[in-house]
């Protein structure tokens, strides 16, 4: 059975008020509570400035990783 316009209209008016009902104030909620950027003054601090994190240190390097020296070519020799 074909769905009518009305039906379409309908199922994206509920997901509209689905999303400004319920999502919006839990995110709402969310940020009230936690800033997640961090973008409260603290006058203790000397400077908001993170070091970046070191060589080894770097997100997605592990003992699996394929990059812990230099990198490969595409014929797989090293470069």
């Amino acid at each position: 059975m074909p769905r009518s316009r009305w039906t379409e209209r309908l199922g994206r008016l509920g997901l509209a008020a689905l999303y400004f009902g319920v999502l919006t104030p839990i995110g709402r909620c969310v940020r009230a509570v936690r800033d997640p950027l961090r973008r409260s003054w603290d006058a203790d601090r000397a400077g908001y400035l993170e070091p970046p994190a070191a060589a080894g240190q770097r997100r997605g390097a592990g003992p699996g990783d394929p990059r812990p020296g230099r990198a490969r070519g595409l014929s797989g020799r090293r470069a």
